[in-house]
């Protein structure tokens, strides 16, 4: 099964973004560095490569504007073993290279129009060092067709599915990699659900969640940290806008357990 290793959020301001995620969650910095038309802060939660990337002004790749104009959760990164046989396999399902050519890791537009990257194994070390940290447990995407776009994710990369099910005002499919919850949403159409449009209308990652001991406290936390809480009041988990403008969740620890097998 190929494993999710890395998540990008596009940002106006990496320091301050950076500094919240480390301060709220004990993230710790791995490195920053300008590469091509944007600078990377890398980050981690012990597990995953946790990115906050800013393209230059004049930036004109293709990337650079893939998952829209503002602050957004940019992309997702895929470990697997061959990159060049793992790029055919995607264009033969119909995917769109959005990364200039030669560029690796290798950016594309999967089905349900989201960006994801393929990238060799053991590009992205991470190391908690010890330290306790909260951890990444849970990526969303919102897409028009969860059959389509999970059956693509589970043919190319052997994501298996977990549980379908109906909460509130969306159905959501729950696949995994093995070590995290990796859910394709759709919510109704008439929604008027503060979170269902909070990322922007169309397709997106829509939201990314951290795993926290104490839900009430983190919730408290977060907002005198200057964060807007999107969730309807008394929903858990508890979404939230992040200082550069992403969606994030808060979520009891155990919400998302992940069997390998």
């Amino acid at each position: 099964m190929s494993r999710i290793v890395h998540l990008s959020l596009k940002v106006d301001d990496i320091q301050k973004t950076g500094d919240f995620y480390q301060k709220m969650f004990n993230f710790r910095d791995a490195e920053t560095k300008k590469t091509r038309d944007h600078t990377s802060r890398h980050m981690t939660d012990g597990e995953m490569d946790f990115t906050l990337l800013t393209y230059d002004d004049d930036a004109t790749s293709a990337e650079s504007t893939a998952s829209g104009a503002g602050p957004c959760i940019h992309h997702f990164g895929i470990e697997v073993e061959d990159i060049e046989q793992a790029t055919e396999d995607i264009k033969a399902n119909g995917c769109v290279v959005v990364s200039d050519p030669g560029v690796i890791p290798v950016k594309f537009r999967a089905p349900g129009g989201t960006i994801a990257e393929l990238v060799e194994i053991g590009r992205y070390k991470t190391d908690n060092a010890g330290q306790k940290i909260s951890r990444i447990t849970h990526i969303s995407l919102k897409v028009d067709d969860i059959q389509a776009v999970g059956d693509f994710y589970k043919r190319l990369f052997d994501f298996r599915d977990t549980e379908t099910k109906k909460t509130r005002d969306h159905t959501s499919r729950h696949m995994t990699d093995g070590e995290i919850d990796f859910t394709l949403i759709k919510y109704d159409e008439g929604t008027t659900s503060a979170e269902s449009s909070a990322a922007g209308d169309g397709p997106c990652i829509h939201h990314f969640a951290v795993e926290v001991e104490d839900l009430e406290k983190s919730t408290r936390d977060i907002q005198l940290l200057g964060c807007e809480v999107i969730s309807d009041p008394g929903v858990i988990p508890v979404k939230f806008r992040d200082p550069g403008g992403t969606i994030a969740e808060l979520v009891e620890i155990g919400r998302y357990t992940q069997l390998g097998s």
